[in-house]
């Protein structure tokens, strides 16, 4: 990332989405730079990155912006999206309002 290079972060699965900020890994990934390609398929990844490096005329951090923007339906707008599934047990006590695991 320090060096120009694009890093994208897709996911393996058929249907879901990359949440960069919800687990403490993605949290690590975003703050190195990494960009997140939602819920794209590696196609449309593919597709996006030479269309937005081909044009020639967009800085490093534009590229990285219109990633997470849908230029041709792409991309499922964010509020679109289900909310993530609680990611511990802590998350699912507390959200019952128990005060154990």
């Amino acid at each position: 990332v320090d060096s120009g290079i694009h890093v994208i972060a897709s996911t393996q699965c058929f249907t879901g989405s990359v949440m960069m900020g919800h687990y403490a890994t993605g949290q690590a990934l975003e703050g190195a730079g990494v960009v997140s390609a939602n819920d794209m398929t590696l196609e449309a990844i593919s597709c996006k990155v030479a269309y937005l490096l081909g044009r020639g005329d967009l800085r490093y951090d534009e590229v990285s912006d219109l990633m997470g923007v849908s230029l041709r339906g792409e991309v499922t707008p964010a509020e679109a999206l289900s909310p993530p599934p609680l990611s511990s047990a802590f998350q699912r006590a507390s959200r019952k309002g128990k005060k154990y695991y």
